[in-house]
């Protein structure tokens, strides 16, 4: 029997928009930088694990939702990471607004610190608002989402420090990418990294600098490939013709690319701000769910995460699922990062 209330709010649910609290956080260059507004994870003197799910886009077909939610649980089980990390495409199609609250609770319960950006999926359903979701992502325990300065494109730049002794060693930068946009020749594709956002990094990049009397590592999280992956894998892979696909030389990485990395047509200049700083040496995305490689480019690895989860099937063609582990090890200023795919998965 069909319970008319509840079917009835779960409808409006649904059908009415969520906008989400009010958010209006101006930032201006010009403004004074205060590392202690920076949320931070405390290292110890041993490795610090971050363990990355992806494009999980968990959806309405909860068959897919379980089997995603037990590669989740055998790679936190695998890893023991000391910090989650979530790069866009965490929900999607209509039962997102559900899925989404089953998700916060999923990773809660590991009660390890964890921090995600959004990716094309998470903004499909419009009456979902990025806003609303921020909120959501806010109520949590563990959750360490900020939606970062209002007048920056996208919601969801922020950073958290890795601290030892309280001292930095180590930023994590997570910027807003996860959106297609209409172009002038009438295509539509992934957009580009704001200029605003690539002021804002080089702010906190310098800032972090000024107060912490060196330059302090950092990697990059977002969702889609920067216009240099493409450019790295059409220089340096080696194609295959039996399959179509990519694979990266030992020299200059691992993996392979099932195809190009898909990204904006237009190069904001992110990646150059990058190698000017000298502080990001790792740029972390999603989206491509059956590119799995890493590749250093100009003294700068990017990597695919390995996609987490089955779903959605009607558009998903990975033949490995499972998560990628950050491993930080060393201390002080002498730290060294590993990177590995942990497969769960395979077809």
């Amino acid at each position: 029997m069909c319970n008319f209330s509840a079917c009835c709010y779960n409808l409006g649910n649904i059908v009415f928009p969520l906008t989400g609290k009010k958010h209006i956080q101006i930032w201006s260059a010009k403004q004074e930088f205060d590392i202690s507004k920076i949320q931070t994870v405390e290292k110890s003197m041993e490795d610090f694990k971050i363990l990355m799910f992806t494009d999980t886009q968990l959806w309405a077909l909860l068959s897919d939702n379980k089997a995603c939610y037990n590669e989740m649980d055998s790679l936190v089980e695998k890893t023991q990471p000391d910090l989650i990390v979530l790069t866009g495409d965490n929900v999607s199609a209509i039962a997102s607004r559900f899925s989404l609250n089953n998700l916060i609770n999923k990773i809660d319960s590991y009660k390890i610190p964890w921090a995600p950006v959004f990716g094309n999926h998470d903004n499909e359903i419009p009456s979902n608002s990025l806003n609303w979701q921020g909120d959501c992502y806010m109520k949590s325990n563990y959750c360490l989402f900020e939606k970062g300065p209002s007048n920056l494109y996208g919601c969801g730049n922020y950073l958290i420090n890795i601290t030892e002794n309280s001292n930095p060693v180590y930023s994590l930068v997570f910027m807003d990418n996860g959106r297609y946009i209409e172009y002038d020749d009438g295509s539509t594709e992934e957009v580009y990294l704001g200029y605003d956002q690539i002021a804002w990094y080089e702010w906190n990049i310098k800032g972090i600098e000024a107060e912490s009397g060196r330059t302090v590592p950092s990697m990059t999280f977002s969702h889609f490939a920067l216009p240099e992956f493409k450019q790295a894998i059409e220089e340096h892979a080696v194609y295959n013709n039996s399959d179509e696909s990519y694979t990266v030389p030992e020299e200059y990485g691992f993996g392979k690319c099932a195809y190009l990395p898909c990204c904006s047509p237009v190069n904001s200049g992110f990646f150059d701000k990058c190698m000017e700083l000298g502080s990001t040496k790792y740029i972390f995305c999603g989206h491509d769910h059956e590119n799995n490689a890493s590749i250093t480019y100009n003294g700068i690895t990017m990597t695919y995460r390995l996609k987490t989860g089955p779903s959605p099937k009607p558009w998903n063609f990975a033949t490995e699922t499972g998560g990628t582990l950050i491993t930080i090890n060393g201390s002080g200023e002498n730290q060294n990062v590993l990177i590995d795919n942990i497969i769960i998965s395979q077809k």
